[in-house]
């Protein structure tokens, strides 16, 4: 896996230019079925490009894997997987996320990380924010790892800060 995709796959060390709340933690070929992912991490405030006023734990529980595919193209699938956000300062404040989206990633000519998210995805982007996606988006990373696409495409996306305000 590229630097860019393992930005993208970890919120915990990839709190950078963009970050997705890992919907893909295990490695499948051939139809394999995804594994069982249960996992917690409390993210400070504002780390979510300043939004976010508060502490946020997020919990996810579900099905996620990884397909690999020739010429060094990835989906990463999350199957009934879903999210749970709770405002540590108001531990009353939470919403659970159904983020059962897919992310297609592939490698340009230029070598950049080109990754496609359809479907309903947890992302995290300078430009939108802390954002449930709703739809067919994509951004890029130059072959050095740097964001040179942001978020973009079409469909919803809904912030997801005042959702556990």
């Amino acid at each position: 896996m590229s630097k860019a995709s393992l930005a993208v796959a970890s919120v915990v060390s990839a709190i950078s230019c963009i970050f997705v709340l890992p919907p893909a933690t295990a490695q499948q070929t051939g139809g394999t079925p995804p594994i069982g992912v249960s996992s917690s991490v409390d993210l400070p405030a504002g780390a979510v490009f300043g939004e976010c006023a508060f502490p946020v734990r997020f919990e996810q529980n579900g099905k996620a894997g990884t397909i690999t595919l020739p010429g060094g193209r990835f989906i990463f699938t999350s199957p009934g997987l879903q999210a749970r956000l709770t405002n540590l300062s108001n531990q009353a404040k939470s919403v659970t996320l159904n983020i059962t989206g897919a992310f297609h990633q592939s490698t340009d000519s230029a070598g950049a990380t080109v990754t496609v998210v359809t479907g309903r995805n947890l992302l995290g982007d300078p430009d939108a924010g802390f954002v449930l996606a709703i739809g067919s988006f994509s951004f890029k990373f130059d072959a050095a790892g740097n964001l040179v696409q942001p978020l973009a495409g079409t469909g919803q996306l809904i912030k997801v800060c005042p959702l556990i305000s």
